[in-house]
């Protein structure tokens, strides 16, 4: 099964594709998708599904692995990453996608065992259990794998069609 997870942000959205078979996760690939401040969040968000209703044509995942909105001080913040999440969400039901939602206390205890870790364990985890490339990964690119992974290892209780 292949998982396509998604770090949601208006400004640099990280995604990453991985291969899982038996809660083992295999990289495939990953990136961050960042759109202009100088345009309208209308047209940014266009540009985001854009970008992502191609990624899901091209790589036909069976599972996309979302990070939950969680609370945030800056509720514009909240706001905007709600409407990037709302695009990931349509384009799970236009493709008929199995639709995985995490917090990031689940996806920190899903892959470093600690729902509390910071991002340096998760990526040193990541490391250790996933074959990634030897690169300079921005946050939200690991972050995107993370969430990935996690659809992994909770997609053995699903019944995936």
């Amino acid at each position: 099964m292949k998982v396509l997870g998604i770090d949601p942000g208006i400004e640099r959205l990280g995604w990453a594709l991985v291969e899982g078979k038996h809660k083992k996760s295999k990289y495939i690939t990953s990136g961050v998708k960042k759109t202009l401040k100088s345009k309208p969040t209308r047209e940014r968000l266009l540009d985001i599904n854009n970008f992502l209703e191609e990624l899901i044509k091209k790589e036909r995942p069976d599972i996309l692995s979302i990070e939950k909105v969680f609370f945030s001080k800056n509720v514009k913040t909240a706001l905007i990453i709600g409407e990037v999440r709302g695009v990931a969400l349509m384009l799970s039901a236009k493709y008929a996608l199995t639709l995985l939602e995490f917090g990031p206390a689940e996806i920190k205890l899903a892959i470093a065992g600690y729902g509390s870790a910071d991002k340096k364990s998760v990526y040193d985890m990541l490391k250790l259990t996933v074959a990634l490339p030897n690169k300079k990964f921005l946050d939200d690119e690991t972050d995107a794998i993370a969430i990935a992974c996690s659809g992994v290892i909770h997609s053995g209780t699903l019944q995936i069609r």
